[in-house]
């Protein structure tokens, strides 16, 4: 099968070889300090209820509740299971949940949109985690033939802002989509049965089409454009009043990152447990370097990045480009690891 993709560009190539070895450099460190600093209980264990959706993404969680991480940290962890991270967040804007797991772009959302909500961690960052699939049989052998044609994508997600990105970076107005607002499944129900010409999708969807589909589409994959990240975030009245548990959650996550490592083939099996994505699939899909606890200036960069997005689509209020450091509460990983941290703060 064809995958276009900017994987022919030497100048790509390179740069991509060189954030994987960064990215392995700095796995390997927060790694080694994990080593020196092994999580344990230090008093009752508390409860923690942690929203998560269903995905690849959220791989440390799936490890630490599978290998009793939680537990040994000295918190007992209840998952809420979602689709989408956007449905996480709002989990815990609601008060059902203390913590979640979401993407940063529905984070930026609801903080310009005035939520009370703090940024604890990023937890993953994936570059080859989504890609644009079109219909070969629409006439669609690169991003440009988009112009025209319509794309299914959810949203008030990451989707959104990565279809916008590529379009951009190809020439392509965005005004010359045509945007079919979906939510997953529907998505790829439509595109399967030829009622959009392409879709905007995640892993495990993206191989799984790819199967079955086979030279039938073209996947767009955008390494160079934009990274995946999942983070770690919560209310600051629960953030501050519950330090300790906190604390422990990122200690578990801390050393789930370490297990992954040790052993990525079991960390792997237990991230398709809970994702129900078979291990033929997850072994594809899979890549233990897209995982670690820190917060990093990229992370900052990233968020200014789609709140300008934003606010030149009109998707929110036009205004300055707030400061997100003040809603990332950094102290509690610092806290734990000091070298996770990498933010200028």
């Amino acid at each position: 099968m064809k995958i276009a993709s900017n994987d022919g560009d030497t100048g790509a190539l390179k740069k991509r070889a060189v954030l994987l070895v960064l990215a392995a450099l700095l796995i390997g460190v927060v790694a080694f300090l994990a080593l020196r600093s092994p999580v344990t209980s230090t008093g009752a264990v508390t409860k923690v209820t942690i929203a998560v959706p269903a995905q690849i993404n959220s791989a440390l969680v799936f490890v630490a509740a599978r290998q009793g991480l939680f537990l040994k940290a000295g918190v007992d962890v209840v998952s809420q299971p979602f689709e989408l991270g956007k449905d996480a967040l709002k989990s815990v804007l609601d008060g059902k949940a203390d913590l979640a797991v979401v993407a940063d772009t529905p984070v930026m959302f609801a903080l310009l949109e005035g939520a009370d909500i703090d940024m604890l961690a990023g937890i993953s960052q994936g570059r080859r985690a989504l890609a644009i699939v079109a219909r070969s049989d629409r006439g669609i052998s690169q991003i440009q033939d988009l112009r025209g044609k319509s794309v299914g994508v959810t949203m008030g997600t990451n989707l959104t802002y990565f279809l916008d990105a590529m379009l951009q970076v190809h020439g392509v107005p965005a005004d010359k989509v045509n945007l079919a607002d979906l939510r997953t499944d529907a998505v790829i129900s439509a595109f399967k049965e030829g009622r959009i010409d392409a879709a905007v999708v995640f892993q495990p969807f993206l191989v799984k089409l790819e199967t079955e589909m086979g030279d039938r589409i073209k996947v767009f994959y955008g390494e160079d454009v934009y990274a995946f990240r999942f983070m770690l975030v919560g209310k600051p009245s629960y953030i501050d009043s519950h330090p300790q548990e906190v604390r422990r959650v990122l200690n578990a996550l801390i050393a789930a990152n370490q297990a992954m490592l040790a052993n990525p083939v079991e960390a792997r099996r237990a991230v398709g447990e809970a994702t129900k994505i078979d291990d033929a699939t997850m072994a594809k899909i899979f890549e233990p370097e897209d995982y670690v606890v820190s917060l990093d200036q990229a992370m900052l960069l990233a968020l200014d990045d789609q709140t300008r997005w934003a606010m030149q689509k009109g998707l929110v209020a036009p205004g300055p480009t707030p400061n997100y450091l003040n809603s990332m509460k950094y102290q509690n990983l610092e806290a734990v690891l000091p070298a996770a941290v990498t933010i200028v703060h």
